[in-house]
C-alpha cells in the first residue's frame, strides 16, 4: 500500500501550523522563539501522523469491513475506532508538550480543558473520517459507472459485429447470384467482379477487429464495393463522393459506409424507372450519406436495429451524436468524424 498525501492537504497542514504560531503569541505573549519553532514542528508531525493513521485505518477497513457487507457497521467502526486511537494519542502528546515544552500551560490544563480537547478531537476526527468515507464511496461509484459504460460499449460492439455478420452473408449471396449471371454472358466482367469481391472481403477480414479506420482507407474499400453494386444493379444505382481533402485522415468505424449504403438499398426502390442516387459528403465534422426517398412497399428483412446499433457504438467514441434526418423527400445520415 502506497500512502499518498495530496499537496493541498500539506498546504492545509502548513496553514494550521502557522495559525498556531499566531494563536500562541496571542495566548502566551512571553513564549520564546525556540518554543514556537519546536511546537510548529510537533504540530506538523502530529497532523501528518493523524492523516497517515486515517489513511492506513481506512485501507485496513476496506479489507476487513467493506461497504458491501454493511454500510452502517463500517461507518460506526470507522468513526468510533479512529476517534478512540487519535484521542488517546493526541491527549498523551498534548500532555508531554505542556510539561516538556510549555510548562506555563500546565496550570490551565484541567478536566474541563481535557473534555474540550476530547470533543474537539472527536469533531475533527468525524470530519476526516467522513471525508475518507465519502472519497471511498465516490471512487466506488466512479468505478461502477466506468464498468457500466464499458459493458454498454461491449454490448454495442457485439450488436454492431452481429450486424456486420448479418450483412456479409446477404451481400455475398447477392454478389454470387450476380456473378453466376455474368459467367456465361460476360466472362471478362465476371473475372473483374470476382477480383473486386475478393478485395471487399479482404478489407472486411483485415479490419474486423479494429475500432476505427481512416476515412481514406474506408473510401478505398468503398470503391470496390460500389463497383460490385453497380454491376449488380446494372447502372440503376449511382454513388457519388464529395470528400473534403482535409477529412481523409479523420477516423470512422470500419464498414460504416457499407452499412449506410445497404440501408439505402434495403429501404428504397431501385429500377430503370426509378434509379437511386446516393451522395457521400463531408464538412470537416461529419460524414453525410443521403439519398432521395423511394420507399419500398414491403421490406424483406429489417429489424430496425442497424442504424440504432451504429448510433450506439459512436456514442462511446465521440461526444458528437449520429444524426438521422428523415423527410418525405430526403433521407440523410450524418456520422461524426473522429480524431
Amino acid at each position: 500500500m502506497k500512502i499518498h498525501i495530496d499537496k493541498r492537504i500539506e498546504l492545509a497542514f502548513l496553514y494550521i501550523s502557522i495559525m498556531g504560531i499566531a494563536v500562541r503569541y496571542w495566548v502566551l505573549p512571553d513564549i520564546r522563539w525556540w518554543q514556537q519553532a519546536l511546537l510548529f514542528i510537533v504540530t506538523m508531525i502530529m497532523l501528518n501522523a493523524v492523516w497517515i493513521f486515517h489513511y492506513v485505518f481506512n485501507h485496513w477497513l476496506n479489507g476487513r469491513f467493506p461497504f458491501e457487507r454493511s454500510v452502517t457497521k463500517r461507518i460506526v467502526i470507522q468513526l468510533i475506532g479512529s476517534w478512540s486511537v487519535v484521542k488517546t494519542v493526541l491527549i498523551i502528546c498534548s500532555m508531554l508538550v505542556i510539561h516538556r515544552i510549555v510548562p506555563s500551560l500546565s496550570e490551565s490544563f484541567n478536566r474541563l480543558t481535557l473534555m474540550a480537547l476530547g470533543v474537539g478531537i472527536f469533531l475533527a476526527n468525524v470530519v476526516i473520517s467522513l471525508g475518507f468515507i465519502a472519497n471511498q464511496l465516490f471512487q466506488r461509484w466512479q468505478a461502477d459507472q466506468l464498468r457500466a459504460a464499458q459493458l454498454e460499449k461491449e454490448k454495442a460492439q457485439v450488436q454492431y459485429d452481429n450486424l456486420r455478420n448479418q450483412l456479409n452473408p446477404h451481400f455475398l449471396f447477392n454478389s454470387l447470384s450476380s456473378l453466376d449471371n455474368l459467367i456465361d454472358d460476360d466472362p471478362a466482367l465476371a473475372r473483374r467482379f470476382l477480383q473486386q469481391l475478393s478485395r471487399v472481403f479482404r478489407y472486411v477480414l483485415q479490419h474486423k477487429d479494429r475500432e476505427l479506420v481512416p476515412l481514406e482507407t474506408e473510401l478505398t474499400f468503398i470503391k470496390n464495393y460500389v463497383s460490385l453494386l453497380q454491376t449488380r444493379f446494372d447502372g440503376t444505382l449511382s454513388i457519388r463522393c464529395q470528400i473534403e481533402p482535409d477529412d481523409t485522415e479523420r477516423l470512422i468505424v470500419p464498414v460504416t459506409l457499407q452499412i449506410l449504403i445497404e440501408n439505402a438499398i434495403k429501404h428504397n426502390v431501385i429500377s430503370e424507372a426509378q434509379p437511386l442516387p446516393v451522395l457521400i459528403t463531408t464538412d470537416h465534422e461529419y460524414l453525410t450519406v443521403s439519398n432521395p426517398v423511394q420507399r419500398k412497399k414491403q421490406i424483406g428483412t429489417s429489424n430496425g436495429l442497424g442504424l440504432q446499433n451504429l448510433t450506439l457504438l459512436y456514442q462511446f467514441l465521440t461526444p458528437k451524436p449520429v444524426e438521422i434526418q428523415d423527410t418525405d423527400n430526403q433521407f440523410r445520415v450524418r456520422v461524426p468524424l473522429v480524431g
